[in-house]
């Protein structure tokens, strides 16, 4: 359950994640419109393209990806907005099929380095992060 809810706390904050960094807007400027799901999923993957430093052909491909599963987050968070439980299990499921995603997308390295940063952006402990050099069942268990 904790990591469902982990999981999709960090789909929720994706997208807030890239104003984080955007730069501020000058004093007296008014704000403009805000983003699409579409443009806010663009924004993920620039982020995603400068760190991980993608290949055009996997810019494209989880640019496609991002855009897909912002639209299947909106639409759950729609239809299940009066039952938070049934909306952070569906929430789960989009997570993790993203993630899947975006493991065949990446080389193991740029899996590696994506799974870092998003376990650090989550909060995750960092000796509960995973540790590809650790052998099976040397990983921290965080199940009490």
């Amino acid at each position: 359950m904790k990591k469902s809810v982990l999981a999709t706390l960090f789909f929720a904050f994706a997208a807030t994640a890239v104003f984080a960094q955007a730069p501020a807007q000058k004093a007296g400027t008014t704000q403009s419109a805000p983003k699409t799901l579409e443009q806010r999923a663009d924004d993920i993957t620039a982020g995603m393209v400068k760190n991980l430093r993608l290949s055009p052909k996997q810019a494209a491909e989880l640019k496609e990806v991002n855009r897909s599963n912002m639209k299947f987050a909106e639409e759950a968070r729609k239809k299940h907005r009066d039952n938070p439980p049934k909306l952070a299990q569906q929430m789960d499921m989009i997570s993790q099929t993203r993630l899947s995603q975006i493991k065949d997308i990446l080389t193991e390295q740029q899996f590696a380095q994506y799974q870092s940063r998003r376990e650090e952006k989550m909060g995750v402990p960092r000796e509960a992060r995973s540790n590809p050099s650790q052998g099976p069942g040397q990983q921290y268990d965080n199940n009490y």
